[in-house]
């Protein structure tokens, strides 16, 4: 079988210049994505039921996939669906707010003050969405609108941010779907080239200063102590919101918390569990209750999930996503356009990452960021340009761009999955209940292992802030003193946890300790699942790795009293040989 390696999104080059920093980055972001995959294939079996493990999700550096493999895309609605479905009129909502009034939340997280609404948008919809929309629920029992954050609700993974004139309009967009992830690697390999890129993308007026993580004293800047350089700050003032002006603001990369290349990864793999339905049941919003993935009423996660159930459920393979793995902008839909000059208007959408289908060789368009603005020259502005998706009522007059959104409903999103042909004789993948869960005592469920300063800062940046849990780097030989293992429901005894590491056999490495030097349970209920909550705390570790542990991806576990041995979460630790 040949050596498989993931590549970066759309083949992008960022040090072609550079060749060893190149090289470096790849190297990275190899490591990366085979370690989101290694966990979506563990999934989660820890706290429920008929959620894993993922055999029919693969890794590609197991198998040899050729171009003879059938290649899936999987297209969805840029702007986000959840906006419409919880406030919008047209979708029976009770805020009974207009196609206006949607758009304008998308823009600026809220609505202008009204009679209707005289303090803006009250964020609290039902808790109650499976197997459908509740609105009858109680209303003491909604919840806060989710996912929160800087640009939290822009949760197709596509975001962008909006430069206004001084009359208000439009004159530019940005949007990217550039992964989180992405972008901490790129800041591992040069912080340098991360400023060069914001430069471009955002800002001349960027100084490195500005990517920094602040420290919680407010005196400095949180080191990263496997770099020994200024940790990124991922909501940094030219990457946050939606909004841009010459002194901040800006869309780089993705900053929601479900948009995440990890996030996507895990997706596609709990969606290749098939379930046992009816077939008057057998739609998106059902797969995503009865699998317990992503969000109901995306347009994303149910589309995706429903896509990759089928290639499994109707076609009898096996899938993962195809390399180079990333989320896809595609370009608009123009035909509804009109300028004022009786300009093409799609000659005014440029892609600044990543490439068309075209120059992909593909069937789908791998564009990373991209930019819509009209030349100065012309002497009209975006919001100039009618377009056929009205903001009023329901006729399709055409009317002009007010909102970036207007946009984002005229394009999509889009990943692309590889079908992969199962051995000749294996059982065929069994149909599961929906998944449930588990009852008494359970393990801990890990999230992440990151440097404590690292997750303090960022808490205080925002309390909504994209976490992104690369590899965490570590010598043979080496300690790293103050790391947080972030566990969802904990044991009542959580105390006496037992934390171990393993490779990527499932053996266990003796040879990697942890000490617990604290239980940090101020962002989170201290107990957790078996006192009915699904609290969320850190243990502060000190990890020795000694001399003599083999290199490699490491998984680690944590497990309860009165528990068996958990499954390890797998490529959280990855352990450098000496002097490399």
């Amino acid at each position: 079988m040949p050596d498989f390696t993931f590549s970066t999104p759309a083949l992008i080059q960022d040090f072609s210049d550079t060749p060893p920093l190149q090289q470096k980055l790849n190297q990275y972001w190899d490591l990366a994505i085979d370690a989101y995959t290694q966990a979506a294939l563990v999934s989660n079996p820890w706290t429920v039921n008929y959620q894993a493990p993922c055999d029919w999700y693969v890794n590609p550096k197991n198998v040899d996939i050729t171009a003879a493999n059938p290649v899936e895309p999987i297209f969805w609605t840029a702007f986000p669906n959840r906006l419409k479905i919880y406030f919008s009129a047209a979708e029976k909502s009770p805020y009974q707010m207009s196609s206006a009034q949607v758009y304008a939340l998308a823009d600026f997280g809220n609505i202008p003050q009204s009679n209707a609404f005289p303090t803006g948008l009250p964020f609290i919809i039902p808790s109650k969405r499976c197997p459908n929309l509740n609105w009858q629920q109680p209303i003491n029992e909604w919840v806060q609108y989710d996912p929160q954050g800087p640009r939290g609700w822009l949760d197709e993974y596509c975001e962008w941010a909006v430069t206004r004139n001084a009359d208000g309009k439009i004159t530019r967009i940005s949007f990217t779907c550039e992964n989180p992830e992405y972008w901490y690697s790129l800041w591992q390999v040069s912080p340098e080239k991360v400023l060069a890129l914001y430069q471009q993308l955002v800002s001349p007026n960027v100084v490195l200063e500005d990517l920094m993580l602040p420290s919680t004293d407010g005196k400095g800047f949180v080191i990263d102590p496997t770099t020994g350089r200024a940790a990124y700050n991922p909501l940094n003032k030219w990457n946050s919101g939606t909004v841009a002006t010459d002194t901040y603001g800006g869309a780089v990369h993705l900053t929601s918390p479900p948009n995440t290349i990890g996030a996507e990864i895990m997706l596609a793999a709990q969606a290749t569990l098939l379930r046992q339905l009816p077939p008057d049941q057998y739609n998106m919003q059902r797969m995503v209750c009865s699998g317990a993935y992503g969000r109901p009423y995306r347009n994303s996660d149910p589309h995706i999930g429903l896509q990759v159930n089928q290639l499994v459920k109707n076609l009898g393979v096996k899938v993962t996503l195809t390399n180079p793995v990333g989320l896809y902008l595609q370009r608009p839909d123009f035909s509804s356009y009109k300028t004022p000059d009786g300009k093409d208007a799609s000659q005014f959408y440029k892609v600044i990452r990543g490439r068309t289908a075209e120059q992909a060789g593909a069937t789908y368009d791998q564009i990373l960021h991209a930019e819509f603005s009209v030349p100065e020259e012309l002497g009209y502005t975006v919001s100039d340009i009618l377009i056929g998706n009205a903001v009023q009522g329901s006729s399709q007059v055409p009317v002009p761009i007010l909102y970036a959104g207007q946009i984002a409903d005229t394009f999509h999103v889009c990943l692309a999955g590889t079908a992969i042909t199962p051995a000749t004789g294996e059982p065929a993948q069994p149909f599961l209940p929906p998944v449930s869960d588990k009852t008494g005592d359970t393990n801990g469920q890990i999230s992440m292992l990151l440097a404590n300063p690292i997750l303090l800062a960022m808490q205080a940046v925002n309390p909504y802030p994209p976490f992104v849990q690369l590899p965490v780097q570590v010598h043979q030989g080496q300690t790293l003193t103050g790391f947080a293992l972030q566990v969802s429901y904990a044991n009542d005894n959580f105390n006496d946890a037992q934390i171990a590491f393993w490779d990527e056999q499932g053996n266990s490495e003796t040879g990697i300790s942890a000490t617990i030097t604290a239980i940090d349970t101020t962002e989170g209920t201290p107990a957790g699942k078996s006192s009915g909550g699904d609290g969320q705390f850190n243990y502060i570790l000190n990890i020795t790795v000694a001399a003599s542990v083999s290199p490699g991806l490491k998984g680690v576990s944590l497990r309860n009293p009165n528990c068996d041995m958990p499954v390890p979460l797998p490529g959280v630790l990855y352990v450098n040989a000496k002097g490399n």
